[in-house]
């Protein structure tokens, strides 16, 4: 390289470079009117001085086009999702004579979709679209009732379920549901946002209105939000309106939200070991789905993260350090015990054992707010351990989810076979996935590139950006992790930070002399990654939920399900993935036949094929052992678009 010195980084520690000190004056509190009395450790940019490029941005753009910026999606995406609170048909059912109870979580939609594409305004800065989130806004408030309620059920009153009406219910909807106060919990955290966004204060006004009547309406029920919701569910779906009722307090000062949130917490710190006691529990070492029976009822994966993201909102807020530190004991837990070959946590959508499990199923919803778990733990804390759980979750099963042509995502994704594409609550445009997509790319923006307390700038994320932060702008391209280096070239010089990913043995470091351009050369650590050592049978709750709604179209579903482990093959955060488009027969799919625990190793040499991000012949060798030889490409790009129900497209088990 000539003008550029080398720098070796061989610990698994965050690699840290310093071309100079400079000191910087900076805010670390989130919102406005009320500071944090628990600082954050790091800062992101902007998302409007954030530009998030590559093969992963240009899916992004494609995503927003269709789902966001087309006048299809402003007109028959939202209309559809708004008509919930129009109908207010979510309790569309009578289970008691002469009394509908219950409920859908139609009402959900709308304020995914919204809570997306606020921050998508603020990232393109496009006023047309700024423009539309105020709009929107105002046509969903005109369902506003006077005393304050915006919501999708008739009865406002109807968010919780008698022990003595449970029979009949179960026959009316097959299982005990209502989602009420889930569905306004993102009514009131979409409409925040949009006046965030806006600064139209007739939106906040909303919001507040929505959140007193709430907070008033559940105290002269006499009810807790803990028994509230399905009762199986534990509380946590309707808890977890603990992060945007805290956000409404830094907001507006207002001590209504900050007391009613003070009145969850002791809810899951209980003397009597009701389940979940977070608190409590916190220290335990089992797997989180051991600690109480039936899991597969009240294990639900991204509601329980949910929960976790208010506690750590609690702790940012008033400065508890204990809500922190469980729940960075309780991540830790599900990192060890969920973490699932796609780099998500839970089996489908429930934590339930999934790194026991020798099938691989995870909902996109679940991988969205893992992501957000992680980037909230890494702001407070500055730990990059939570960037490299990101990192995974990113390249594999996040933009697995999404079609390729912007125009859906799936509601699962799995290891082998097919994707699942749901339809929900009878809607055609709508589904709890697909609405929440935007949002993690505006994290992924967010997270790229940090400053913490000591002015120091720390490099996180590698795909191709353009970041502005303190008036420094940093430039990433490199096309990874397609490829091993990367180029990073910065406005000024300044303190510089990267991060070295847990995956990688050896990073590289090269920085031009002049302190403005650095070259980052990866060890990509090519390797084969054997499954654990279990057993299972094609029965049970696993295996169905595996299947999910295609119980119809089981081909390939039921052929391809494992009944004992198989490997995978990673070049750095990818999982590679065999599949139709290089070249796979179906009957090489169906092939359960594997190397796992038989000691190979893998040599990767980057290929051609058409229609994938990155591809590589693949060569399994073992001493004295037949060498295997395939293609594979990344996972991401193996299965991500519309394909026939009965389809066997790929398979990441080798």
């Amino acid at each position: 390289m000539g003008h550029f010195g080398k720098i070796f980084f061989m610990n698994t520690k965050a690699a840290s470079v310093c071309a100079a000190c400079v000191a910087l004056a900076a805010c670390f509190d989130g919102f406005a009117g009320v500071p944090a009395e628990r600082p954050d450790a790091m800062r992101g940019a902007s998302l409007r001085d954030v530009r998030l490029q590559g093969v992963p941005g240009e899916k992004m753009q494609t995503f927003f086009r269709e789902r966001i910026l087309s006048e299809t999606a402003q007109r028959d995406v939202f209309g559809e999702a708004r008509s919930a609170f129009r109908d207010r048909d979510d309790d569309e059912r009578v289970v008691v004579p002469g009394k509908k109870m219950g409920g859908l979580w139609r009402g959900e939609f709308w304020g995914k979709l919204m809570l997306g594409t606020a921050r998508v305004a603020d990232y393109l800065q496009d006023p047309a679209l700024t423009k539309f989130v105020g709009e929107e806004c105002h046509r969903l408030m005109k369902y506003q009732d006077a005393d304050g309620y915006l919501g999708s059920y008739a009865d406002k009153e109807n968010v919780w379920i008698p022990e003595d009406v449970k029979p009949a219910m179960a026959k009316v909807y097959g299982w005990n549901t209502v989602w009420n106060l889930w569905n306004r919990k993102y009514a009131v955290w979409a409409m925040l946002m949009a006046y965030k966004t806006t600064g139209d204060r007739e939106i906040l006004a909303s919001v507040e209105r929505q959140v007193n009547q709430m907070i008033d309406m559940m105290h002269r029920l006499n009810l807790s939000l803990f028994v509230t919701g399905q009762p199986e569910k534990v509380g946590l779906p309707s808890m977890s309106i603990l992060k945007p009722l805290l956000m409404l307090y830094t907001e507006t000062g207002n001590r209504k939200y900050l007391d009613y949130a003070k009145e969850m917490l002791p809810d899951w710190d209980r003397a009597d070991g009701a389940c979940p006691n977070f608190f409590r529990n916190a220290d335990r070492t089992g797997p989180l789905y051991t600690w109480y029976p039936n899991p597969q009822a009240w294990g639900k994966t991204y509601e329980m993260m949910s929960c976790w993201e208010g506690l750590l909102e609690y702790a940012r807020v008033t400065g508890d350090t204990r809500c922190l530190e469980t729940v960075e004991k309780l991540r830790d837990n599900v990192n060890r015990t969920e973490l699932n070959v796609l780099g998500d946590v839970g089996y489908a959508d429930q934590f339930y054992g999934a790194a026991e499990q020798p099938n691989a199923s995870t909902e996109v919803c679940d991988t969205i707010h893992w992501i957000r778990l992680n980037l909230d733990l890494f702001l407070m804390t500055g730990d990059k351990k939570y960037c490299d759980a990101i990192e995974i979750a990113y390249y594999n099963a996040f933009l697995a989810s999404v079609y390729r042509d912007g125009t859906w995502s799936m509601f699962l994704v799995r290891g082998a076979t097919r994707h699942n594409h749901d339809r929900q609550c009878g809607y055609s445009y709508n589904h709890c996935c697909v609405n929440n997509v935007p949002r993690t790319w505006m994290d992924m923006a967010e997270g790229t590139v940090t400053v913490d307390h000591s002015g120091v700038f720390h490099v996180n994320f590698y795909q191709d950006a353009k970041v502005t932060l303190d008036g420094v702008t940093f430039e990433i391209s490199g096309n990874y992790p397609a490829s091993n280096a990367v180029r990073v070239k910065t406005s000024k010089v300044v303190a510089t930070q990267f991060r070295k990913p847990a995956w990688c043995p050896k990073m590289d470091v090269e920085q031009s002399k002049d302190g403005l351009q650095w070259v980052l050369t990866f060890d990509m650590n090519p390797r084969v990654v054997d499954g654990p050592a279990v057993t299972v049978k094609k029965e049970g709750w696993h295996y169905g939920r595996y299947q999910n709604s295609e119980t119809a179209e089981k081909l390939g579903l039921q052929d391809m399900y494992r009944t004992t482990s198989a490997a995978t093959v990673w070049n750095g955060p990818l999982l590679l993935a065999k599949c139709r488009r290089t070249g796979a027969t179906m009957n090489s799919l169906l092939d359960l036949s594997t190397v796992n625990g038989k000691g190979y190793s893998v040599k990767l040499t980057p290929c051609a094929c058409e229609g994938v991000w990155a591809a590589w012949n693949v060569e399994l060798t073992k001493p004295g052992a037949p060498t295997i030889k395939t293609r594979a490409c990344d996972y991401q790009s193996a299965a991500d678009d519309p394909f026939g129900k009965s389809a066997v497209v790929f398979s990441v088990w080798f």
